[in-house]
């Protein structure tokens, strides 16, 4: 039953009991109607909120794909000239004249576009989310994994890169493009927000049932940096939307990147947690379902030696 009807069988009733002989002389009669009117007054003002309620969903909805359409618009415009840019810095790094002290701007050039179309590829990947599950396809944890270090290692000027447990295949389902995202933001953590160096170490285990802390069923990888760290009230909000901890002012960063992750983990069948102290580091965990036994078989991966690039 609406309450425009509840409201009208509400005046119905008191004007039956009005009409009513035997309810002439009854005192009562004068508090029903009172009490009838309020109440009518009550259903009205339920229903004009019930209407803006509607109306603001409705409205609520229309901003939200306006502004996925123009993250998406705006994301898709800056992969060409961040593209131009890389590629004619890519260029001066070839320019067999050009000044040896020029070649660590030209780097920082090429780095700086990394980041941006990191960024880019983060506001895209959350809309991803929003609209559709990860696809699961079995691919080798290990190799990934191995890929990323590879990729950031020359980029970590003064960090020594660990990576441990991927000297053989380790298969999950899952959508491997999007955990690479993760990862990868973890380890751009691990680095950004170590300042004074030091060593990142990455830890992965299960699979199998052959190493410590996947646990049956499951993979675990550890990313642990000996960085500035976080008090245990921000800690419990790091995966929380554009949230950032109260000492990383003057770090660059959006908040979004640790709560992609989760988006993601969590889309996976996972979880993910962190355990740190300030000025003692940090440790984030990642667990994941492991792969069917059924899964197709993956490439072996190489054993990664202990990494440290120069300052």
């Amino acid at each position: 039953m609406t309450m425009r009807s509840q409201e009208q069988e509400l005046r119905q009733w008191v004007q039956r009991l009005a009409e009513d002989p035997a309810n002439a002389e009854n005192p009562l009669l004068a508090e029903f109607q009172m009490l009838a009117e309020r109440h009518g007054k009550l259903l009205r003002q339920f229903r004009k909120i019930a209407k803006i309620s509607d109306r603001l969903q409705t409205e609520t909805k229309e901003m939200a794909r306006q502004q996925r359409e123009f993250v998406l618009m705006v994301s898709h415009e800056f992969r060409t000239p961040l593209a131009i840019i890389d590629s004619a810095s890519q260029l001066l790094e070839l320019e067999p004249k050009l000044p040896v002290s020029a070649r660590p701007r030209v780097g920082k050039i090429r780095n700086a576009v990394q980041r941006m179309l990191h960024l880019i590829e983060r506001c895209l990947t959350h809309d991803r989310l929003g609209a559709a599950a990860a696809r699961p396809t079995a691919f080798d944890l290990a190799a990934m994994l191995t890929s990323l270090v590879g990729e950031m290692a020359p980029t970590a000027s003064g960090h020594r890169i660990e990576l441990h447990g991927a000297d053989r295949p380790v298969p999950i389902p899952g959508d491997r493009d999007l955990l690479a995202v993760v990862f990868s933001n973890l380890l751009e953590n691990a680095v950004k927000y170590s300042p004074n160096g030091g060593t990142i170490r990455l830890d992965l285990s299960g699979g199998g049932g052959a190493g410590e802390g996947g646990g049956e069923g499951q993979v675990t990888v550890r990313i642990t940096d000996e960085g500035i760290g976080v008090n245990a009230a921000d800690a419990a909000r790091l995966f929380d939307k554009y949230f950032r901890a109260s000492n990383a002012a003057g770090t660059t960063g959006a908040g979004l990147g640790l709560h992609l992750a989760r988006c993601i983990v969590d889309t996976h069948g996972g979880g993910i947690s962190v355990a740190s102290e300030p000025g003692c580091g940090s440790a984030f965990t990642v667990r994941l379902p492991v792969a069917r036994a059924a899964a197709p078989a993956v490439v072996q991966a190489d054993a990664v030696p202990v990494t440290e690039t120069s300052s």
